[in-house]
């Protein structure tokens, strides 16, 4: 991770805007005196390699038994009867020491001692080979190592070469946060994970999607899909944290064009504005710190939701609270409202992806630079820098979200529609210093 106080958000002149998000280089260099050093201590130092919070995204889902389709659970309020399944369209990455020697790998299996089986969400069979395909599934039902996949919601992307194969993933309840997509199906998952950890820590932090859907979270229901309100009594008194994540899907040229209007001679803000707001990560390491680029104070002052009011931002976690009072679980829990962009639903999971996204998002950049400083010219106004100079000074883009403790969402204002066909509204979150969650690639 780079060092917060140093200041990587400022580029050389001419230069486009990078990539705040660290970058490990390669090497091939051997600690020869590693074998002579004592067990405990090459313990220690392969733990101290493994710690690190993630972010998984899974989505729940149940079984047809009649057609075997995968399926969300219906409207109808029911308990859950048959068997259910974990979808993971971005699996977290395999640690390098469950194949670096025998000793890192039995260190790997300790750390993450949680080992659920799930159905990775792949676009061939040809990409498994950082996945935790189970070897007994394919070795007694190799007809099976690849199956059609059809989502069971319509709202989840598909395209046609997507494939779902058998598989596990291993897990550390109190570094991993798990993104729910499939809610009423939260407790019967929280107990796998309670029956498969020995040290009985279970499920510990979970974030929500939240978007103009969101009024399908129905959180009073749960108590009606558990298997029993003890059971989801327990499940809350052991989350430690509790996240609501809004993703808004719009281009950042697009936001910042919008915002045009409050600096009419001069773009360089219009940059710094876009440039500013986090890009939606698919999964993997994550760290948390200060947002160490220079964000100016009126780029809080402007964010967009595609949320069409205040209310819809606070919502869900309404109706979170409401649940857990009246189950009268008294433990505490850590509650944040979280926050990024991202483009057609597509979110980046390494280092290639986002070069691609940062080559597509500068050539934009580029385009809408022009098109200001032939407006200016228009209008008898002095040609600013050649547009390669704007991206001087522009803030690094960030690839992972920003959080804010959810006791500052009284002091969020609405501050403007951008048109009246859009559903969207900006919102004023200066109120509270943005926590970023900063993922590795």
């Amino acid at each position: 991770m780079e060092d917060s106080k140093q200041s990587p958000q400022v580029k050389p002149s001419g230069e486009l805007p990078s990539i705040l998000n660290p970058k490990f280089p390669n090497s091939n260099a051997i600690f020869h005196l590693f074998p002579k050093l004592s067990t405990e201590l090459r313990e220690m130092i392969w733990e101290q390699s493994l710690t690190c919070e993630r972010y998984i995204k899974v989505q729940l889902c149940t079984i047809n038994k009649s057609t075997g389709r995968r399926c969300r659970m219906s409207g109808k309020v029911r308990r859950l009867t048959g068997p259910y399944q974990t979808l993971l369209h971005y699996a977290p990455k395999r640690s390098a020491l469950f194949s670096t020697s025998v000793e890192s790998r039995a260190s790997a299996q300790r750390f993450y001692r949680v080992v659920l089986p799930c159905l990775y969400v792949r676009k061939s069979p040809s990409t498994i080979d950082s996945l935790d395909i189970s070897e007994q599934n394919v070795e007694h039902n190799p007809q099976i190592s690849a199956l059609s996949y059809v989502p069971p919601s319509p709202h989840t992307p598909y395209t046609k070469d997507q494939v779902l194969m058998p598989g596990t993933f291993s897990l550390n309840p109190e570094l991993d946060t798990f993104e729910i997509d499939g809610w009423p199906l939260l407790a019967n998952f929280a107990s796998d994970i309670w029956n498969h950890d020995p040290r009985r820590a279970g499920l510990c932090h979970i974030a929500f999607p939240c978007d103009l859907l969101s009024s399908t979270l129905e959180f009073c229901r749960l108590p009606q899909y558990a298997i029993s309100e003890e059971q989801l009594r327990q499940v809350l008194t052991r989350l430690r944290s509790v996240t609501f994540i809004h993703y808004t899907v719009v281009d950042r040229i697009f936001l910042a064009n919008t915002e045009a209007h409050k600096y009419p001679a001069n773009r360089q803000p219009l940059l710094q504005y876009g440039c500013s707001l986090p890009v939606a990560g698919a999964r993997g390491n994550f760290s948390r710190q200060q947002d160490p680029r220079l964000i100016g104070h009126e780029v809080l002052k402007s964010i967009y939701f595609d949320l069409p009011s205040i209310l819809a931002l606070t919502n869900p976690h309404q109706r979170w609270t409401e649940m857990v009072e009246k189950l009268r679980v008294t433990t505490s829990c850590v509650y944040k409202i979280a926050y990024t962009t991202e483009r057609f639903k597509s979110r980046i999971s390494c280092e290639s992806e986002a070069v691609a996204f940062l080559k597509h998002e500068s050539e934009g950049w580029s385009k809408q630079l022009d098109k200001w400083e032939e407006s200016l010219q228009e209008h008898g106004r002095r040609r600013h820098q050649k547009t390669a100079e704007h991206f001087r000074g522009a803030v690094e883009t960030a690839i992972g979200f920003w959080t804010f403790p959810i006791e500052s969402c009284g002091q969020f204002s609405q501050v403007h529609n951008p048109s009246e066909h859009r559903l969207g509204c900006f919102y004023d979150l200066s109120a509270a210093r943005p926590e970023l969650c900063l993922f590795d690639l």
